[in-house]
């Protein structure tokens, strides 16, 4: 199942190729800021007294129009997500770095020659490249695969040439724990701990193929 999720995004990029030549396509770069934090049955377990981790997030995009109303977009991110934990005695952070590909769907609420408003929202499928409690390695405790989603509005700026400046601000959940089972001689426990996280970036965006 994690072999079949992991290829959705090559698929998804290979159908997109397929409306270039109608010049429906546009890709583009976007920067920002993830407001991160875990939640969960077991998230204070695994970080007390928790509290924001600011961390970067940004990556490529690419994109196509069906019509002047709903489109698809798919990301290639680096994430930085986690949780601080705060107390009177320590201040540690907790650091899950991913390489993120959220599949969204796009409605365009308004649109005109200057600017334009939309809604996104959709499956994300999230693949951990490094865990570290403070400097300590903690890999081998947490899940390589996150599957979650993302919903979010977007703001675009249009400029000559297709070309636009845009502003997307999201809220990204996970639905699958970031915890290794812990097994004992006697069971083995599934933890509870996910990611969230608020989101703010900038894009620049380009059109693709044929006019």
């Amino acid at each position: 199942m994690k072999r079949l999720l992991s290829i959705l995004p090559v698929i998804a990029l290979v159908s997109f190729a397929a409306q270039a030549q109608a010049g429906t396509m546009y890709g583009g770069i976007k920067a920002g800021v993830n407001f991160a934090n875990l939640s969960g049955d077991d998230a204070d377990t695994y970080v007390p007294n928790k509290s924001m981790r600011t961390g970067f997030q940004g990556g490529l995009f690419i994109g196509t129009h069906v019509n002047d109303q709903f489109g698809f977009r798919v990301e290639g991110l680096y994430v930085q997500k986690g949780a601080k934990a705060d107390s009177a005695s320590v201040t540690a952070t907790t650091k899950l770095d991913y390489i993120e590909f959220p599949i969204l769907f796009v409605y365009d609420i308004s649109s005109s020659e200057k600017m334009g408003f939309n809604l996104f929202a959709g499956p994300t499928l999230g693949f951990n490249i490094g865990a570290k409690a403070e400097d300590r390695d903690i890999k081998d405790s947490i899940k390589s695969f996150e599957f979650g989603a993302a919903i979010g509005a977007g703001l675009e700026k249009k400029m000559a040439g297709g070309k636009a400046l845009g502003l997307d601000v999201r809220y990204s959940l996970g639905a699958t724990s970031v915890a290794e089972d812990v097994t004992t001689s006697s069971t083995t426990a599934s933890p509870s701990v996910k990611n969230r996280g608020i989101g703010i970036m900038v894009g620049y965006s380009v059109p693709l193929g044929a006019k």
